[in-house]
């Protein structure tokens, strides 16, 4: 590029089976954020009293152009005729090179985009020290983050009708026609965000220690991204996407040229969102043994309410659900999650050189909404059925098992063996061994279908889940070329929806030794030579890594990737 071009940004292309192709997104974002805070203490008796709160502004100034040039889909629609393309049969770049796209997405503007947000909080809190043995931690927050707005009132959202019958954008401070006027932020603020702090300490007796707490906890980070969607619609800025069909194809000389939609908008939000909602429970008890030892158990549970759900209502699996309207994703708060986790852990502290900790722990977590800040999530496969999205977590591990074990090597000095001096002594005095062992469960996959035509058609990608045949879907033992059973799932019929749930599918599982040996050499009073020769997955056994879980793929159930073999590093530090 010489000097003083303007960039030239090259259309988005996306292959079902091949890696798709996307230039860097021009962006130019300054952040800016001033805050206040404010905490009074006060000791009286058996209380120490904290009393506060503070005030947040933040303004953000940006600028991107996310498909000035173009974003196209290539499924293999047109060239295998066919609304199911078996992937990886390469007939997406066949398509590619007729220059038949199935879908079409153009975006640009609205310029320059200054969001301004305000937030707030107070604060009370009571440390009581009830008895010797007993002691409360006992407070409440109160927050309020209210929805970013933007200084030109440039933002637009949609209103629609019960039941998704019809979808009408409406600008900062506009009236809708479904449900009225809206705030200048397109959002209602969420007023209750109310989160109590409970703790306690218990010695219940000399060597038995009971902790137990509770608390709420909100996502306070929504806002901002979904400001930045807003202010990225029409009518302040261009947005456009086109579908073809085997009957009425797109070109890519066509793509864009025209539109019979009267609403262009590709993302709305619900007006009532509410920011989500983590309740936390603990009990943890203990005990203190002869020695050096130490044994604990406890028991942790979260619920999560108004978490962050995607949704595309305007869309089934044959076409879009509303005339004139183009598809668009929703995001909505009506998500929830539960998870139970107990622990069992065992402590040595360090006597004559030896250290160690041990745990596990059992944990199960379902959710139908895997984030509750919308980063990551993906789109529910039918609108219409959002029960269907209930499912373990994406994060969700059985079982894990922790330990670690530090050693003074007994050579040298006030040890075993050589500590008479000499060359032998030199070299393996004052050595430290540590090492780490962990194994865990793997976490959960989906079926699911890639290169359907009813995914470009929603809009999405990778949404459409694999039927569910009802057989077993663990194997024992599991391979390389066949990871589970692949006999379990089936390409569901054209345009309808797969019956397999989410995340039913469990991936590989985990188990690595790591070790270390550490040396300091003290040269002079103020100079010291530091050694350590670290190793990870020191019995460089073979772990897999991601597995291939779309129904439709030549390599399904297949052991994709295979996490990294034994590394070995050895470091010198010089310190004066």
């Amino acid at each position: 590029m010489r000097a003083g071009a303007a960039p030239r940004l090259v259309p988005a292309l996306s292959f079902a089976g091949i890696t798709s192709l996307r230039d860097i997104t021009p962006t130019r974002r300054s952040d800016t954020r001033v805050q206040a805070d404010y905490t009074f203490t006060r000791s009286l008796r058996q209380h120490t009293l904290r009393f506060g709160g503070g005030i947040r502004h933040d303004v953000s100034d940006g600028w991107t152009v996310s498909e000035a040039r173009g974003s196209f889909v290539f499924s293999g629609l047109y060239s295998a005729d066919d609304p199911l393309v078996p992937r990886g049969s390469g007939l997406d770049f066949a398509d590619f090179l007729l220059g038949l796209p199935q879908q079409a997405s153009v975006g640009y503007g609205p310029g320059d985009a200054i969001l301004r947000g305000r937030a707030f909080n107070l604060f009370a809190q009571d440390d009581w020290r009830a008895r010797s043995n007993l002691t409360f931690n006992l407070g409440v927050r109160y927050e309020v983050v209210r929805p970013f707005t933007e200084a030109n009132g440039h933002m637009t959202n949609l209103d629609v009708a019960p039941a998704f019958t019809d979808a009408v954008p409406v600008v900062s401070g506009g009236t809708g026609p479904f449900t009225g006027p809206f705030p200048a932020a397109l959002v209602n603020a969420d007023m209750n965000n109310v989160g109590p702090r409970l703790g306690v300490a218990w010695r219940a007796a000399p060597r038995t220690v009971i902790r137990g707490g509770y608390g709420i906890g909100f996502n306070n980070g929504a806002y901002a991204s979904i400001a930045r969607q807003l202010v990225g619609q029409p009518p302040f800025a261009v947005t456009n996407t086109s579908v073809g069909t085997i009957a009425d194809p797109l070109s890519l000389g066509n793509a864009f040229t025209t539109t019979t939609a009267e609403t262009t908008n590709n993302y709305g939000v619900d007006r009532n969102y509410q920011l989500g909602a983590i309740q936390t429970w603990n009990v943890d008890i203990q005990q203190t043994l002869r020695g050096s030892w130490q044994l604990a158990g406890g028991y942790t549970g979260t619920r999560g309410s108004h978490l962050d759900i995607l949704r595309a209502p305007n869309r089934d699996p044959d076409g879009l659900r509303i005339d004139g309207v183009q598809p668009f994703l929703w995001q909505s708060s009506e998500g929830h999650s539960v998870l139970h986790a107990a622990t069992v852990r065992v402590r040595k502290r360090q006597t004559h050189g030896v250290s160690g900790a041990a745990s596990y722990t059992l944990a199960k977590s379902m959710d139908n909404a895997s984030s509750i800040g919308g980063g990551g999530q993906v789109v529910a496969q039918n609108d219409q059925d959002l029960a269907a999205e209930w499912g373990l977590s994406s994060f969700d591990r059985r079982h894990l098992f922790e330990s670690n074990v530090s050693v003074e090597l007994p050579f040298g000095g006030d040890h075993r063996w050589l500590n008479q001096g000499g060359p032998w002594a030199a070299a393996f005095a004052n050595w430290s061994l540590a090492a780490s062992f962990t194994a865990q469960s793997g976490t959960p996959y989906t079926a699911r279908v890639l290169a359907a035509a009813s995914d470009a058609v929603r809009g999405t990608s990778g949404t459409l889940r694999a039927d569910y045949l009802g057989d077993p879907i663990a194997l024992d033992p599991p391979s390389l070329n066949r990871f589970f059973n692949t006999r379990a799932f089936a390409v569901p019929a054209a345009n309808a929806f797969g019956t397999a749930g989410r995340n039913t599918i469990i991936g590989p599982s985990q188990s690595q030794l790591d070790a270390a040996l550490t040396r300091d050499i003290r040269l002079t009073s103020t100079q010291v030579l530091s050694l350590r020769v670290e190793a990870t997955n020191v019995l460089n056994s073979v772990r897999f890594g991601t597995i291939d879980t779309a129904v439709n793929s030549p390599t399904f159930g297949q052991v994709m990737s295979i996490r990294p073999m034994r590394t070995v590093q050895v470091n010198a530090r010089y310190r004066f």
